[in-house]
């Protein structure tokens, strides 16, 4: 329920998603997929305690450690999210997407960042070699 009206919210406010926080105010995922940060050329996400252990979150997770991208999972402020270098979602349906604002403030330049387009080139090959395309 609490995603839901995340949603609405989000939806009233003119935006795309909610950012969610867990009981001790750490930044645990948005409304409808997991949230990461790239800092310093480190990839970071919420623990998976505070949200939905997404399966695309574990793939990028995966990847990181297969291509020697430094990631890491650890509690996380809105501050951070705020100054991150980049910012990007993951979920079933968007896979890899790129945040370039988060309550009015833009994430690093603006625009998708160097690591988010490497994994997101990255995702998209494992896709291509192993993914099952649908009939739509």
């Amino acid at each position: 329920l609490n995603n839901i009206l995340a949603k609405i919210q989000a939806n009233l406010a003119g935006v795309d998603d909610a950012v969610m926080l867990d009981l001790d105010g750490f930044v645990s995922e948005t409304n409808a997929t997991n949230l990461f940060l790239v800092r310093g050329g480190e990839v970071l996400t919420p623990f998976a305690d505070s949200c939905l252990p997404g399966i695309t979150r574990g793939v990028v997770i995966e990847l990181c450690r297969r291509h020697d991208i430094p990631v890491a999972e650890r509690n996380l402020s809105l501050t951070e999210v705020y100054t991150a270098d980049e910012c990007f979602t993951t979920g079933t349906m968007g896979e890899l997407s790129p945040v370039i604002e988060v309550d009015g403030r833009i994430i690093g330049g603006g625009a998708i960042g160097p690591a988010t387009s490497r994994l997101q080139d990255i995702f998209a090959a494992k896709t291509s070699l192993e993914g099952e395309r649908l009939p739509f």
